[in-house]
């Protein structure tokens, strides 16, 4: 792990109530900075470079921006040709690396700034259709073969996978509602989640709200079950959103006046683990340690709280007690702040506004855990 109070392109910043310290990108390669979104890690598996978003005001579109953590060999770039959609970018295994999406591909680039097409969805399949996305926020398979996709298209939407090797586009399944923020599981290479989310008709403009957010699928389609059949989702007796997979291969999810649940994905057995209301929200490695965000869709009744949690000893630590509003419109950009564990468990990494800007903070989990009691 790297010293960044040693790191030129990074402050400390302590939070004035809880004294929690955390590291804020001060650098600037663009006049917004953010993190990445919480389901795919900021930081490469090596821990070595930290990912952002890079956005300049009014554009509307963000780009790639990385920046290395070692303090002896400082370096930051803004990747323009990088430019994406929808939350799209994941960092690629090597960690020099990433793929993002634009319009129906995706595509891999590199810090030297050379890009790659990976995977494209055929036009014959558009068929000069209105293409909406390619990927809500990217995931790879287990085994390393294939990027999952999911689409809008038209007027419907559909999930399927990008061969890595090859480039070939398959299609899975086509849905007469909105599925979004579909992930491949971390173990196992054919499963993946596939929430159902709420849309606007594209004509009327019609409001139709979902039935049940939590579905899983594999690559067989052998499997399309909901997870929570029991928890009507459309504001009824749950309000379950924001799914992730733990790196053990548990189904995650945040609700948001219960708090967060793991479940096995094959029992549906699950667990109530941090019990408070909670926005989006994020565990580490072996699910002790839990971060989460409250909640940015009050922001403008009251100041939003960056969380940490000791799972074990049952402790909540307040590592931001009061983000200020964004300077910006928050759905601009998506400014929340999407904590979220690095793959290592070093780092929480969250977008902060504690300066009046957007920027990427870092926060060690060391003296988190020493404070808790924990070693960590």
């Amino acid at each position: 792990m790297y010293d960044l109070k040693r790191h030129p392109y990074f402050e400390s910043w302590e939070d004035p109530a809880s004294g929690v310290e955390s590291f804020i990108l001060n650098e600037r390669i663009a006049p917004v900075q953010q993190s990445f979104y919480f389901t795919n890690p900021s930081v490469s598996a090596d821990e070595k470079w930290l990912w952002f978003y890079a956005a300049f005001p009014p554009n509307l579109q963000s780009a790639l921006g990385v920046v290395s953590l070692d303090p002896d060999n400082p370096e930051i770039q803004l990747l323009p040709q990088a430019g994406f959609t929808a939350v799209s970018p994941m960092v690629a295994p090597e960690g020099d690396a990433a793929f993002f999406c634009m319009g129906n591909s995706v595509y891999k680039v590199w810090i030297d700034g050379s890009t790659q097409v990976v995977c494209t969805v055929p036009e014959d399949y558009i068929c000069k259709r209105h293409f909406g996305r390619i990927s809500t926020h990217l995931s790879m398979s287990a085994d390393g073969k294939y990027l999952l996709l999911d689409g809008d298209l038209g007027n419907f939407w559909w999930v399927g996978v990008g061969d890595v090797a090859t480039g070939e586009v398959k299609i899975l399944k086509e849905f007469g509602q909105h599925h979004n923020h579909a992930q491949f599981s971390p173990t196992d290479p054919k499963l993946f989640v596939i929430p159902e989310d709420w849309w606007k008709d594209k004509n009327s403009g019609r409001h139709f709200s979902l039935d049940h957010r939590l579905w899983l699928m594999d690559t067989d389609q052998t499997r399309f079950e909901i997870v929570r059949s029991r928890d009507w989702d459309a504001g009824h007796s749950a309000n379950a959103s924001h799914e992730w997979w733990s790196k053990d291969g548990k189904l995650c999810w945040n609700d948001y006046e219960r708090g967060t649940y793991e479940c096995d994905p094959y029992t549906l057995e699950a667990t109530h683990v941090w019990q408070r209301p909670l926005c989006h929200a994020h565990c580490g490695s072996d699910r002790r340690l839990w971060c989460a965000d409250q909640s940015p869709y009050e922001w403008d009744k009251k100041p939003l709280e960056v969380l940490f949690f000791d799972r074990d000893r049952d402790v909540n630590l307040q590592i931001v007690s009061a983000m200020p509003k964004p300077p910006l419109p928050r759905d601009m950009y998506h400014l929340d702040p999407h904590p979220q564990f690095s793959p290592k468990d070093s780092w929480i990494v969250y977008t902060t506004t504690v300066h009046g800007k957007v920027d990427v903070a870092l926060t060690p989990t060391a003296p988190l855990c020493a404070a808790t009691g924990k070693n960590g």
